[in-house]
């Protein structure tokens, strides 16, 4: 059974691949201050009828722009995206499943949304259950024919998954993930500005803490009261 994706909008074809791709996978428990997942109806992430006919009407749109180019080859312009891929060869993906746990591969750039939908799938314990996968706040990446470039997926993007299906009695208490993934969790990375990574800073340095020292005695200068010249000639003239 395939994802909404591939039921809202047409079939991908197989992407040229000729052995399995490095994936680089890395799976981690959701960070500490994560903010709270807010749940959303299973409404919000069905397509409307405007939806559909948005999507339609961008295929036809895409199509008309690449026929009224003038003097541009299909050839050309393939060639001139091949060129602008290469700023961003590979795309990080961090898919965050419904239980918080953040599943994170790496894609060829000129791969399509098809195979990120069919990685996700091939991670699940329940890969017949229809999901979506959606960029913040509701983009929602149902064309699968496009490449992650043309997708704004490249260089790196963080992507909510979403269950449509209901889950079934004998899936309702099973994880998300097999335990072949499960077994390659870890915690999140802390960031470099974290405090974590503050409290291994090293000391301050000398250097520092003579300027430290110097601006406290300007300040202590500064707190004086400072007559001026022209007022003590006053002041003190006989």
């Amino acid at each position: 059974m395939t994802s909404t994706a591939d039921s809202a909008t047409p079939s991908a074809e197989p992407s040229e691949s000729s052995s399995a791709p490095d994936r680089s996978i890395k799976v981690y428990t959701p960070p500490s201050n994560a903010p709270a997942r807010v749940e959303m109806p299973e409404s919000f992430y069905k397509l409307s009828p405007n939806e559909v006919k948005a999507l339609y009407k961008s295929h036809v749109d895409r199509r008309e722009n690449l026929e009224n180019r003038p003097l541009k080859t299909q050839k050309i312009r393939n060639v001139e995206d091949q060129e602008r891929m290469k700023k961003y060869p590979r795309t990080t993906i961090r898919v965050r499943l419904p239980d918080h746990i953040i599943l994170q591969a790496q894609f060829d750039s000129k791969e399509r949304v098809s195979d990120v939908y069919d990685f996700v799938r091939s991670t699940l314990t329940t890969p017949e259950r229809k999901f979506l996968l959606c960029l913040p706040p509701r983009t929602k990446l149902v064309e699968p024919v496009l490449t992650l470039y043309k997708a704004g997926l490249a260089p790196a993007s963080n992507v909510t998954f979403v269950w449509i299906d209901p889950p079934t009695s004998n899936a309702s208490d099973m994880p998300n993930l097999t335990k072949e993934y499960l077994d390659k969790i870890e915690p999140f990375p802390s960031p470099a500005g974290s405090p974590a990574s503050q409290s291994s800073a090293s000391p301050a340095s000398p250097s520092s803490s003579a300027s430290a020292s110097s601006s406290q005695q300007q300040q202590q200068q500064g707190g004086k009261k400072q007559i001026p010249k022209w007022l003590q000639k006053g002041l003190f003239k006989k």
